[in-house]
Formats: structure tokens, C-alpha cells, sequence
């Protein structure tokens, strides 16, 4: 007879825990928190399970390897408060609990009252009529990471079949557990990448590719309520100089104050975007003309306030353009576009904020055409070279010349080397574009000497600072000279005075090597740039070419007037040669004559004259006469 008893209470048992298995099951299926999971499957082994208390504890990796309550439900009454629980292998460690983490097996204590290993938990265990636990392991990708207690009312209730059923469902929970930390690392990964995507990591403002959305979005909400919407682009000056001066770090504390104040200073309905680098785009759901102008004096006022950055203040600047919806484009890249258009008329402007006007995107059409077509133009045949002769004023007689680069494209016509000369050096043509000038000036050197013509002294060729800055200069411009058979002695480089700013040093063994190799070197446009008398004294230099703008106003300014007397006088003193440039009418010759120039090339004398042309006209005959000059 209690034979039979013991059976029929084991099977009561086992279906019990049966049933809180089940119920359990169901809880991991619907469950997406893990908070509520371990609350959840606690509350089922006391209500369905008619034990005393059941909780949760995670181990802690303190020095004292503490057992942390994370969830219970139950007959607790503040049992765990008190119980202070570790997993080490101390007096505090030997509960149930503490020794499930430990170990990772399964724990049973079947007389807590009586179980001298549990003293320190007797009392309170007495007060509460916990008599018997089972403590299982939760043990998630390989790691015991906590466990959870299971207190009955009565010794040894937990048994046999019972302790299996229980082992299952620690491991169910230990999966559940398992499967919501993979789910959230998966959500928090795609947020990650979410963020990284569409989010600056820096100032933390919606980044270039999430401005495409909101540009879209904002547009199609403008063009649904029928309002004006603004697009203001911002532009940063100096952040390049700070970077390169104090660090990058430097620059993105400052880039990130920035945001903050264009942050402070929107209103509902403006987002605050960073475009990349130093420019950041504003989106105004509301902004009609007069309020987005408004918006650029504010953004503008704010960012002209000190930095203050470790203890040291930056000033900076900036450059605002701004673009319309749907008066200025109807399409959100093209209302980029033409903001960014704004904004570099503004910045070439020094700064301020520029509305988009319709002919800045004729200029930028005008330019992009002139690149695609510039590009070609030396290999298709469309380049040429003019010629103006230099002449000596007091004879008449034509004593050199300079070559001058022209371009007649089939689809554009002329194009003035005002206008395609600054898209060559923005496209960085002007090497190959220079190699060509030389390399054709030589040619025709060569011809004319071939001919028996005379040279009428060097052929001026221009240099520009892409040249020098370019590796092997000095070994292109010999390998072009040895190519064509010319000597250096018929060849005078003409370099502006910006060319000598960037790196002295650099250009000074430059010119020094090419002057010992036989060039001449002369310096175009002198007395318009900062330093012109240390170039004298620092560059080995031959010729000094006095710019047109004092030769036009020789006969109007005093000023103009001294600043050549005084260029020919210190030319004459070093022993330079000097050429005055753009003599246009008999005055200005006689006045440059009078206050001892020497040579002169302008419209006065001859025009720049296709190769042919000057060929024929002005090296017909030895020392043929420019024109026939009174007096």
C-alpha cells in the first residue's frame, strides 16, 4: 500500500510538471522580451506548479561573483532582498542556486531546514515554509550565464521523472533566452547599419543619401499643399586650413558645434542635414523667399561666433545658396544641383547667401560643354598657336615674340583663352595642354630655321603653376626640346608670380636648372603680385614683363606712371630685360619711350597672328620692321 502511494504521487508530480512544461512551451512561442519571458515562465511554475517560490538569477562577474535577481514570482516577501547569493565556491555559494551557476549541473536540496551547507538561509527559509529546491542551469551559446530555483513547501518534492521534466524546461528557457538576445543583436545590427547609412556619425544629422528621402518627401508634400519650400546649402571656409593646422579632430569638434547651432536655430518644419564634409543642407517645408534669407543672415550670424576648442578660439566663415521649390526646379537633385550652384556663386563672391538665378546653370552647361570639348581639342587639331612680336620701341624692329594659345572648336566656334584657360586648369589640363604649347612652338622654330628665317630672338611660351607642380617638369620640357631639334636658347618661359608663391624652394632649383640648361625665364604680369622685388633678389630671373594694367592708365594715373619708372629703374640696376605689355596707342609707346622702356608687344604694334600669318608677314626678311613708327 505505500507502494502505491509513492507511485500515484510521483505520477501527480510528473504530470504537474507536465503541464507547466506545456504552458511554458507556449510562453517561449509568443515571447519577444526577455524580461517578460523569465517573469512569465516564473509565474507559470508557481500558479501551475504549486510550488512556494520561483526566481531567476543571473551571475554577475564581480569579485564576489554575486547571483542577481532578474525575475520571480510567488511566496517571496522579500527573501531575495536579504538572501545575498553568490556563485563562488563560499559559504554563500552552497545554495542551490549558487551551486546550479557554479557547477552547471542540477541542484537539489530536499531538506533546507535541516541542510547544514544552508545556514546562512534557514531562517529565512523557516519564516516562509521553503523546505525543499531544485536549481537548474540556464546556459545560453555554451556559457552558464544564470539558473533558475524552483522552492517547495514540503521536503523532498522534487523527484525522479519531475527533476527530467524540469531539466527540459530549464533548456526550453535557456533557448528562448537565447533565440531574443540573437533577435535583438539582429534589430540592433540593422539599426547599427540603419544609422551608419542614412545618419552622420559625427554630428549625428541625417547624412547625403538620407537627404535624398527627405528632399523627396519634402517636395512632394510642397507640391500637395501647394506652398514654397527653401533648400539653403551651407558651405564652411577654413575647416581645411584647421584640419591641416591643428588636426581633424580639431575640425570635427568644430563641425560638430556647427550642427548644434544650425540645430538651435530651425524652426518646426526645417530639418537640418550634413551634406558631407564642410556643407550642410537645410530643408524648409515653409520657406518662401524672404523667410529663407532670413534663415541664411541667422545661420550665418551664428557661425561667424567663435569656436572656442581646447582653450583656443576659431573663427570661421561661410557661404549660403539658396534654391526654391517650385520656382527654381521641380525635382529634388535638381533643387540640390541649383542650391550648390547658389552656393559657389556666393563663395566666389567672399561669402554671404546667393538666391539661384536661371543663367548660373547656362554658365555651368557652357562650362561643362567646354570640358567635354576641351579634352579633345589638341588630339582632333582644334588648338593653335598665335604669335605677337615684342619690339624694340626706338627702332621699330620686331626682337622676339610670344607664343599665345587660341581655340576654335567646330561646334562652339572661338572660344576666348579668358574663358577656357581657368576650366583647363580646374580640369587639370594644363600639362598636357602645355607640353602641346611648347612642343608646337618648337615645331615651329625648327621650320623657320629650316626656311632661313630668322627667329627675331626667343619664342616667350607661358607656364602654369600645374606644370611646375607637375613631377619631371624639367625632364618633359627637355625631352620636347631634343625631340624637335631646338635649342633652349630660343626659348624664354614666362611664369605669373603665383607660380613662385606655393614652394619657393621647389621652383627656385626649378628655374635654376632650367636657366643653366639655357632657357631664359621671365616673369608675366610683374607688379601685381605681394612680393615681386624678393622674387628679384631670390629667382634667377631675365625679364621682367611690366602688366598691361599700368600700361593702360600710363597717361591718366601719376601712380601708374611711377611704378613703371620705378620697375625699369631696379630692371636696370639687376641688368633684367623689360617688355611692357598691351601698348595700344602712340601716347602710351612715346611715354613708355620716354621713361626708358625698351621693348613692348601690344595691339599697337601687331596683333597675335596665327603661325602662317607671322610667318609670312613678319619673318619675311631679317629685322623687317613691326610697323613704321614716328618719331
Amino acid at each position: 500500500m505505500p507502494q502505491t502511494h509513492t507511485i500515484k504521487d510521483e505520477l501527480q508530480r510528473a504530470n504537474r510538471a507536465l503541464r507547466l512544461l506545456s504552458s511554458s512551451n507556449r510562453t517561449l512561442l509568443r515571447a519577444d522580451d526577455e524580461s517578460t519571458l523569465l517573469y512569465d515562465v516564473c509565474r507559470i511554475a508557481t500558479e501551475i506548479g504549486v510550488y512556494s517560490l520561483s526566481w531567476i538569477g543571473y551571475k554577475e562577474l564581480d569579485s564576489k561573483k554575486t547571483v542577481r535577481p532578474v525575475a520571480y514570482h510567488g511566496h517571496e516577501e522579500g527573501f531575495l532582498a536579504t538572501a545575498n547569493m553568490s556563485w563562488a565556491d563560499t559559504e554563500r555559494g552552497h545554495s542551490a542556486m549558487g551551486s546550479a551557476i557554479r557547477t552547471g549541473a542540477i541542484q537539489l536540496r530536499n531538506d533546507i531546514l535541516h541542510d547544514p551547507l544552508l545556514t546562512p538561509w534557514q531562517g529565512e527559509a523557516r519564516q516562509r515554509n521553503y523546505q525543499s529546491a531544485v536549481a537548474l542551469p540556464l546556459i545560453v551559446e555554451g556559457e552558464t550565464i544564470g539558473a533558475i530555483a524552483i522552492y517547495a513547501p514540503e521536503p523532498n518534492a522534487f523527484q525522479g521523472s519531475e527533476v527530467k521534466l524540469l531539466e527540459e524546461l530549464a533548456s526550453d528557457l535557456s533557448f528562448g533566452i537565447e533565440t531574443i538576445r540573437l533577435r535583438r543583436a539582429h534589430e540592433q545590427a540593422n539599426a547599427h547599419i540603419h544609422r551608419l547609412a542614412f545618419f552622420d556619425s559625427l554630428t549625428g544629422l541625417p547624412n547625403r543619401n538620407h537627404l535624398t528621402d527627405l528632399l523627396t518627401d519634402a517636395t512632394t508634400a510642397a507640391h500637395a499643399t501647394g506652398r514654397t519650400m527653401s533648400l539653403l546649402m551651407l558651405d564652411l571656409d577654413y575647416i581645411r586650413e584647421i584640419n591641416e593646422t591643428y588636426g581633424h579632430s580639431t575640425g570635427d569638434q568644430i563641425l560638430a558645434q556647427v550642427a548644434r547651432k544650425l540645430r538651435a536655430l530651425t524652426t518646426e518644419g526645417c530639418t537640418v542635414t550634413r551634406f558631407g564634409g564642410d556643407d550642410f543642407v537645410l530643408i524648409c517645408a515653409n520657406g518662401d523667399r524672404e523667410l529663407a534669407a532670413e534663415l541664411a543672415q541667422r545661420m550665418l550670424s551664428a557661425i561667424r561666433q567663435p569656436f572656442t576648442i581646447d582653450s583656443r578660439s576659431f573663427s570661421i566663415g561661410g557661404s549660403i545658396g539658396i534654391a526654391l521649390y517650385p520656382d527654381d526646379a521641380d525635382h529634388p537633385a535638381e533643387l540640390l544641383a541649383r542650391a550648390d550652384l547658389a552656393m559657389s556663386k556666393a563663395k566666389k563672391g567672399g561669402g554671404g547667401y546667393c538666391f539661384y538665378r536661371s543663367e548660373m546653370s547656362q554658365t555651368l552647361i557652357r562650362k561643362l560643354e567646354l570640358i567635354t570639348r576641351l579634352e579633345c581639342a589638341a588630339d582632333e587639331g582644334n588648338l593653335h598657336l598665335y604669335y605677337q612680336p615684342k619690339v624694340e620701341l626706338y627702332a621699330g624692329m620686331i626682337v622676339g615674340a610670344e607664343a599665345l594659345l587660341r581655340w576654335h572648336d567646330p561646334l562652339l566656334g572661338w572660344v576666348p583663352p579668358g574663358e577656357f584657360i581657368p576650366v583647363a586648369e580646374g580640369r587639370g589640363l594644363m600639362t598636357q595642354i602645355g607640353d602641346w604649347v611648347l612642343s608646337t612652338a618648337c615645331r615651329h622654330i625648327r621650320i623657320w630655321k629650316q626656311q632661313g628665317l630668322p627667329c627675331c630672338g626667343r619664342i616667350a611660351v607661358n607656364v602654369s603653376p600645374q606644370q611646375l607642380e607637375a613631377p619631371f617638369f624639367v625632364e618633359r620640357v627637355v625631352r620636347i626640346l631634343e625631340e624637335t631639334g631646338v635649342s633652349p636658347v630660343n626659348i624664354e618661359l614666362e611664369l605669373t608670380e603665383s607660380c613662385l608663391m606655393d614652394d619657393p624652394e621647389r621652383i627656385g632649383a626649378i628655374l635654376t636648372e632650367l636657366r643653366l640648361l639655357g632657357f631664359s625665364i621671365a616673369i608675366d604680369d610683374f607688379g601685381t603680385g605681394y612680393s615681386s622685388l624678393v622674387y628679384l633678389k631670390r629667382f634667377p630671373i631675365d625679364t621682367l614683363k611690366i602688366d598691361r594694367t599700368f600700361v593702360n592708365n600710363i597717361m591718366t594715373s601719376s601712380s601708374d606712371r611711377a611704378i613703371i619708372a620705378t620697375i625699369l629703374a631696379i630692371a636696370q640696376q639687376m641688368g633684367l630685360t623689360t617688355v611692357a605689355e598691351g601698348v595700344e596707342t602712340l601716347e602710351q609707346r612715346q611715354a613708355l619711350k620716354t621713361l626708358g622702356c625698351v621693348i613692348a608687344q601690344g595691339f599697337y604694334f601687331c596683333p597675335p597672328e596665327p603661325a602662317e600669318s607671322f610667318t609670312a608677314k613678319r619673318l619675311a626678311s631679317p629685322c623687317l620692321p613691326a610697323l613704321s613708327v614716328p618719331g
